[in-house]
């Protein structure tokens, strides 16, 4: 199970980031299109919006026949901070973890001899090439990048 699963699986954390997603479109936010787009009842959906009214969350409006929702500054408040998390849980803790280990290897073959170096950090070089193919986490990849080049500038690879 991710983490994002296992700390956000709530609906109604998705229907607030439905409403947002919408809001930061420029477009309106409607419970039966959020019914559709998070898979659950349009009954289910239009009660928790009830319950996100009656918390001054959101405030809704008619036009026509249709409900129209929007945020109060505190619901817009709440649904960026699960934004936030959602996008850190879905971070490759796993490869940030082994990645730190290899920077700490890196680290460690500071003021070696040449030869001393090239043994420590050889093997580091085909770790990082691995980690780089196991993650889809952007930042991680970028911090492979990042010690990719200082391992090139300590080996000065021909």
């Amino acid at each position: 199970m991710s983490l994002e699963k296992m700390f956000l699986h709530e609906k109604t954390v998705d229907i607030m980031l439905k409403i947002l997603e919408a809001e930061e479109k420029g477009e309106d936010a409607y419970p039966l299109g959020i019914s559709k787009e998070v898979g659950s009842p349009y009954s289910y959906i239009s009660k928790v919006l009830s319950e996100f009214e009656e918390n001054a969350l959101i405030e809704s409006e008619f036009k026509g026949r249709v409900r129209r929702v929007k945020f109060t500054r505190e619901g817009r408040k709440i649904a960026e901070i699960f934004s936030k998390l959602r996008k850190e849980l879905k971070k490759d803790f796993v490869a940030r973890k082994k990645l730190n280990i290899l920077e700490e290897v890196v680290n460690s073959a500071n003021g070696k001899n040449e030869d001393e170096t090239f043994k420590i950090l050889a093997p580091v070089k085909t770790e990082l090439r691995i980690l780089k193919n196991q993650t889809k986490d952007e930042e991680t990849m970028e911090l492979v990048r990042n010690l990719e080049r200082k391992i090139d500038e300590m080996i000065k690879w021909e």
